[in-house]
């Protein structure tokens, strides 16, 4: 018999999924995925959308651990920092779950 899942893994759990639960938020996964570390830049011109939404969204999962951060002069440089997420956008891409 499997054992039940700790209340501490289920809470880190939903934290991450609410994080993920925005389109744009996954579609900044995917980029990254296929990608890797990328500027802030680099994520709004290829998702085409402004500069402020793109980085209010990547301080969010930041914050939230799923994403790494790393400065190079003017430059800050984000890529994936939680495999759950690559994870949720496998299920995301193939439907299956």
């Amino acid at each position: 018999m499997e054992q039940i899942l700790t209340e501490e893994a289920v809470e880190d759990t939903a934290h991450v999924l609410r994080c993920l639960g925005h389109p744009l938020r996954l579609r900044i996964l995917d980029v990254l995925e296929k990608d890797g570390e990328c500027t802030v830049t680099q994520i709004y011109e290829a998702l085409q959308v402004e500069q402020a939404v793109a980085s209010q969204h990547l301080t969010t999962m930041w914050d939230k651990g799923i994403l790494s951060r790393r400065k190079d002069g003017v430059h800050v440089y984000y890529g994936i920092a939680d495999d759950r997420a690559l994870k949720v956008l496998s299920c995301v891409r193939t439907a299956n779950c």
